[in-house]
């Protein structure tokens, strides 16, 4: 009889301990994905800047204030606009003044922004009275580490009547 009871409660103990392990790896997990999710909030710039590419692109293409002829007409850029970033984007005098325009500057804060006009097979856009120039290839570059956001907008230059590509790279 003795002998009977014990060969009962091997089961048992088996099935403790496969419940044990069980609810031992669930609750690592659990603490795992708890863990790991609570500390990326302190990961740097994790995706704070592809917002801010698509804030400064809807500035340039949509705005009177950017590259837009009119507000009423977005998308359809003016070619003096156009040059007039170029040559602000690479002077270093203005190119601060300019991230304050594209809302990129704050005081604790600074962005970069790279803008380019590309063609659709995204080689860039010549300036047409100088052709070994590019039209607007403005701003500075990204290094390799940097995490960049990249927004692409179509833009029709309305006194060339060229649809064109307009990228906006924006990185800390």
């Amino acid at each position: 009889m003795i002998v009977s009871s014990l060969q009962n409660e091997r089961g048992q103990v088996s099935l403790d301990y496969i419940i044990g392990i069980t609810l031992f790896i669930v609750a690592f997990l659990f603490m795992y994905n708890l863990l790991t999710s609570l500390l990326l909030p302190f990961q740097l710039n994790a995706d704070e800047v592809k917002p801010m590419a698509e804030r400064a692109s809807t500035v340039l293409v949509e705005s009177s204030s950017g590259l837009a002829i009119s507000e009423s007409n977005p998308n359809v850029i003016d070619m003096d606009k156009v040059k007039q970033l170029n040559s602000d984007l690479n002077n270093s005098l203005i190119y601060d003044t300019k991230l304050k325009e594209l809302g990129l500057s704050t005081t604790n804060i600074n962005y970069n922004i790279n803008v380019s006009l590309r063609y659709i097979n995204n080689t860039l856009y010549p300036n047409p009275l100088m052709s070994s120039v590019p039209l607007l290839n403005a701003g500075k570059t990204p290094d390799e580490s940097s995490n960049v956001g990249k927004i692409t907008r179509i833009v029709y230059l309305s006194q060339y009547s060229q649809t064109l590509m307009l990228d906006v790279k924006v990185w800390l």
